[in-house]
C-alpha cells in the first residue's frame, strides 16, 4: 500500500512539474463557481465539458459577474455545448434520476418527450414555506380535487383584477393560474380543461381525431407528453380554457364584464404550441399535424386568419408526405392500437379537407385540396372509433355517385358534415361560373343534382340527429349539440347560397343563367331560397331557448347574416304581402338578437356583425328595426354589401382570406389608410354560407310545368315545424301601393305609399352593381337619410 502510494504521488508531482499552472480561476471555472485546476493550457473542467478553456487572464479578475456569465454563455455556444447549471429538473426529481441539468431541457427529458421544467427561485420559496406551514384544511383540499385551483405559481396581471368575489365566483377558477405561459401543475383543473375541450370542440369542423379513452388513459399515467406531444395538450387547454372563460361571462352584469382584463385565458398556451410545432416544420409527425388542426381552430376564434390560411396550406403539404391521404390497407391480423391509429389518420386528412373548403369558400385559387378528394373511407362511426370494433368503410366518391340514397343512415356525425360542406363547396365554386349559356333549369344541370344530393341527405339523417327535444339533452350530454346544430345551419344554409342568385342583388355570375330561365323556375328557387332563409331563424330561435352551446361552430353567425338578406331582399323584391313581411320582420329580430348576444368573438364583434346589415333594412322596408338598433347601440353604418366585388371572388367582407389579406396589409402599413372596406378592418369572421333543396324526383321529360316537376324539400321528420307546400303557391302579386306601417315610405300626391317591388328591385341591382363590380361612384340617390329609389 505504501509503495502505491508514493507512486501515485510521484505521478502528480512529475506531472505538476510538466503541465504549469496558472494562479487565477478561468472564467468558465469562475461562471460555474467550481474549483478550477488552473491548469495551461487548458484546465481539465473545460476539457471534460467539451468546452474551450479561455484561458486565464490577469485582467479577466477584475470584470463583473454579469460579463462573466455572459462571456461564459458564448463559449458554451460556440463550442455547441449546453450549459450545465446548478439544479435538477422537476421530472428528474420527482422521478429521482440524475438530471444533466442542461437548459433548456435536460437530455432525460429531450429522449423521453417530457416537459422540462427547472423551478424558480420562487418555486423554491414557495417550497420551504409548505414545509413550514401546517396542512391546509379541508376545505381548500375539497376545492383542489375538484380542480378550481392551481397549485402553479400564477403571474399576476394587474392588482385586483382578479380578487372581485363575483369573478372568482363566477369562474369558479383562479383565471390568473389560465394566463401563464406554462400549465396548472394541479391535476384537477388540466382535467376540467380537457373535458371542456371535449364537451365543446371535440365534434366541430370533423375536429374528433383524437381517440378520447386513449388519451385520458394516457393523462391519468402522466404519460402524455410522449404519447401525444406537449404542443397538442397545450393547445387543447387553451381551448378549453377559452370556453370556460367566455361561458362565465355570461353569468357576469355589465360593471362585473368591465373589470376583466382584455387577455383571453389560454392565448399563452396556444402561442406556445404554435411556436413548438412550427420550430419542428421539417418534421411532421401525426401530433403535430392534430395540433396544426386545433391551432387553425384557435386561430379562427381569435381573427388569426392569415396565420389560418398558411398553416392550412403546411397541413395539407405535411399529409401527402406522409401518405395520409393515399390508400394504405392493413394487415388482416391488425390489432386494436393499429386500427385506432389508421382511425386517427383518416380523421386528420378530413379535417384538413373540411377546414380548408370553409375557409376557401369556393375560391379554387384558394384551396388546398382542389385537386383531388382523399381515396381514404371517411370517419367511422364514433362507437366503432371508441370501442375498436371494425365497420365497412365508406368513400366520399363512392357516396356522390350512388346518389347517397343508401349509405346516409349508416353515417355518423363527422362524415355527414363532410358531405355537406362538399356540397357547399361545390355551390360556391358553381356560382362563380358565368351562366349565360347554362340551362340551370334542367334535370342534368349541376344546379339540379346538387339540390338532388342534399335532399336526399337531408331526408335519410339518422334520428339520432333530429332536431327535437328528446335528442337535445342527449347530444348536449355527450358533447355533439354544438356539431348537430351546425349540420343542420350548413345544410339550411347551402340552400339558399344556391337560390340566392335568383333574389335581385345577389349578382354572382351564374345569376345570368336566370335571364333565359322559365319564370316558374325563378319563382321556385326564390321561394325555396326564403323558406330555407327563414328555417335557419327558426332553429336559431329553438337553440337560444335551450343553450348557448348550441352555437359554438364558428359557422353560425355567418349563415344567420346571410339568412338575413336573403329574407329581407325577398320580402322587398319578391313578396310584400303582410304575412311574409311580419315574418322577416320577427326573424330580423331574431337574427339581430342572437347575433348581439354572441359573447365569445370579442367585445365589438356583436355591433360589428349587424352593422353591415343595417343599412339593407334602412333601404328595404324595415327602417324602424335598422333605427331602433342604430341608436339604441350606437352602430356606425357601413356600406350595405350584398354580395362582393369581381375582384375579391365575390368574397363576403367577413371571408376568411379577406380578413386575413387586411391584416396582412395593416401589420405592413405604418401610415397609408387602408384600402380594405370597414367591414374588413373589424369584422372577425368566415364568410356567410348558402344553401338549396328539393325533394321529389325532378321529371326527366323536362316538362315546361315547373311548377309541378320541380320539388321541394320536405323531411320525413319535422326538424322544427312540418315545411309549407310551397309548390302550390301562387306567385305573388306585384302590387306596387302596399302600405306597411312603420316600413320605409314615400310621398305621393300627399300620400304615405310603401315603394313598389320594381322599385326595390331596381335599387337592389343599383346596389349589387356597386358592391360587386367596383363602380368608383355610389348613386347619388343612396343615402341614408332618404334611402328611397329614384321615382
Amino acid at each position: 500500500m505504501g509503495s502505491q502510494a508514493q507512486q501515485r504521488s510521484g505521478a502528480t508531482a512529475a506531472r505538476n512539474e510538466t503541465t504549469p499552472k496558472a494562479t487565477i480561476a478561468c472564467l468558465v471555472c469562475r461562471s460555474r463557481k467550481v474549483k478550477c485546476d488552473k491548469t495551461i493550457p487548458e484546465c481539465r473542467n473545460c476539457l471534460r465539458l467539451g468546452v474551450g478553456c479561455p484561458g486565464f487572464s490577469p485582467q479577466s479578475e477584475f470584470i463583473s459577474r454579469k460579463e462573466m456569465q455572459k462571456s461564459a454563455d458564448d463559449i458554451f455556444k460556440a463550442a455547441g455545448v449546453e450549459k450545465r447549471r446548478v439544479g435538477s429538473c422537476e421530472e428528474c426529481r420527482s422521478s429521482k434520476h440524475r438530471c444533466t441539468k442542461t437548459r433548456p431541457s435536460c437530455r432525460r427529458c429531450i429522449l423521453r418527450k417530457l416537459p422540462c421544467i427547472y423551478p424558480s427561485k420562487l418555486d423554491k420559496q414557495h417550497e420551504r414555506e409548505s414545509s413550514s406551514q401546517p396542512a391546509s384544511s379541508v376545505a381548500s383540499s375539497t376545492i383542489a380535487a375538484a380542480g378550481l385551483t392551481s397549485m402553479a405559481p400564477a403571474q399576476p396581471l394587474k392588482a385586483t383584477q382578479w380578487t372581485n368575489p363575483t369573478l372568482l365566483q363566477a369562474f369558479g377558477v383562479n383565471i390568473e393560474s389560465l394566463c401563464t405561459d406554462t400549465l396548472p401543475k394541479d391535476h384537477g383543473l388540466r382535467l376540467r380543461l380537457i373535458n371542456a375541450y371535449f364537451e365543446r370542440n371535440h365534434y366541430l369542423r370533423c375536429l374528433s381525431f383524437i381517440h378520447r379513452p386513449s388519451f385520458m388513459q394516457s393523462l391519468e399515467s402522466a404519460s402524455i407528453a410522449q404519447d401525444y406531444g406537449e404542443p397538442l395538450l397545450y393547445i387543447m387547454c387553451a381551448l378549453g380554457a377559452r370556453h370556460i372563460y367566455f361561458d362565465a361571462i355570461l353569468s357576469l352584469d355589465g360593471p362585473d364584464r368591465d373589470l376583466l382584463p382584455t387577455a383571453i385565458p389560454g392565448h399563452e398556451w396556444a402561442e406556445r404550441a404554435r411556436k413548438e410545432v412550427l420550430g419542428e416544420l421539417h418534421a411532421p409527425t401525426v401530433q403535430s399535424l392534430m395540433t396544426v388542426a386545433l391551432l387553425c381552430e384557435y386561430g379562427l376564434r381569435e381573427d388569426q386568419h392569415a396565420l389560418v390560411f398558411i398553416l392550412l396550406a403546411f397541413l395539407h403539404r405535411a399529409i401527402r408526405l406522409l401518405s395520409l391521404d393515399s390508400p394504405r390497407p392493413l394487415q388482416s391480423h391488425r390489432t386494436a392500437a393499429q386500427m385506432i391509429q389508421r382511425e386517427v389518420e383518416n380523421r386528420i386528412v378530413w379535417a384538413s379537407f373540411l377546414i380548408d373548403g370553409l375557409a376557401a369558400n369556393g375560391v379554387e385559387k384558394n384551396m388546398c385540396w382542389k385537386d383531388h378528394i382523399p381515396e381514404i373511407p371517411l370517419p367511422c362511426p364514433d362507437d366503432c372509433f371508441t370501442s375498436q370494433l371494425a365497420s365497412p368503410p365508406h368513400y366520399l366518391l363512392q357516396i356522390e355517385g350512388s346518389g347517397m340514397h343508401e349509405t346516409i343512415t349508416e353515417l355518423d356525425l363527422s362524415s355527414l358534415m363532410i358531405l355537406v360542406v362538399r356540397l357547399r363547396t361545390k355551390v360556391m365554386q358553381l356560382i362563380r361560373v358565368a351562366g349565360d349559356s347554362m340551362h340551370i333549369w334542367e334535370p342534368p344541370s349541376h344546379f339540379v343534382r346538387i339540390i338532388d344530393q342534399l335532399n336526399t341527405l337531408y331526408n335519410n339523417l339518422p334520428e339520432k340527429y333530429y332536431l327535437t327535444d328528446a335528442n337535445f339533452f342527449v347530444l348536449k350530454d355527450k358533447g355533439m349539440l354544438g356539431g348537430v346544430f351546425a349540420l343542420h345551419l350548413f345544410i339550411h344554409a347551402v340552400i339558399f347560397d344556391l337560390t340566392r342568385i335568383s333574389l335581385a342583388g345577389f349578382n354572382f355570375p351564374l345569376a345570368s343563367a336566370f335571364k333565359n330561365a322559365p319564370l316558374p323556375f325563378r319563382a321556385h328557387c326564390q321561394n325555396l331560397c326564403r323558406y330555407h332563409a327563414a328555417q335557419a331563424s327558426h332553429i336559431i330561435r329553438t337553440g337560444m331557448d335551450f343553450s348557448p352551446n348550441a352555437f359554438d361552430d364558428l359557422f353560425c353567425p355567418d349563415a344567420i347574416i346571410e339568412s338575413t338578406k336573403v329574407q329581407i331582399i325577398y320580402a322587398a323584391t319578391v313578396d310584400q304581402s303582410p304575412q311574409t313581411l311580419q315574418e322577416t320582420r320577427d326573424n330580423i329580430i331574431t337574427n339581430f338578437s342572437f347575433l348581439l348576444g354572441i359573447h365569445n368573438r370579442g367585445k365589438e364583434a356583436p355591433t360589428q356583425f349587424i352593422r353591415g346589415l343595417i343599412p339593407l333594412c334602412h333601404i328595404f322596408g324595415f327602417r324602424d328595426i335598422a333605427e331602433r338598433y342604430q341608436e339604441t347601440l350606437n352602430i356606425p353604418i357601413d356600406p350595405a354589401e350584398v354580395t362582393g366585388s369581381a375582384e375579391d371572388y365575390h368574397l363576403s367582407a367577413l371571408a376568411s382570406f379577406r380578413r386575413g389579406r387586411a391584416q396582412l396589409e395593416e401589420a405592413q402599413s405604418t401610415s397609408s389608410v387602408k384600402t380594405m372596406s370597414a367591414n374588413d378592418n373589424k369584422s372577425p369572421l368566415i364568410q356567410p354560407s348558402q344553401n338549396l333543396f328539393y325533394e321529389t324526383p325532378i321529371d326527366k321529360s323536362c316538362s315546361s310545368d315547373f311548377t309541378n316537376s320541380l320539388p321541394v324539400l320536405r323531411p320525413t321528420y319535422p326538424p322544427l315545424e312540418i315545411a309549407p307546400e310551397l309548390m302550390n303557391q301562387s306567385l305573388p302579386q306585384r302590387n306596387p301601393l302596399h302600405t306597411i306601417p312603420a316600413a320605409g315610405v314615400m310621398v305621393q300626391n300627399g300620400v304615405m305609399m310603401q315603394p313598389s317591388v320594381d322599385d326595390y328591385i331596381k335599387t337592389a341591382d343599383e346596389m349589387s352593381a356597386y358592391l360587386t363590380w367596383g363602380i368608383p361612384d355610389i348613386p347619388q340617390w343612396l343615402n341614408l337619410p332618404d334611402q328611397m329609389p329614384p321615382g
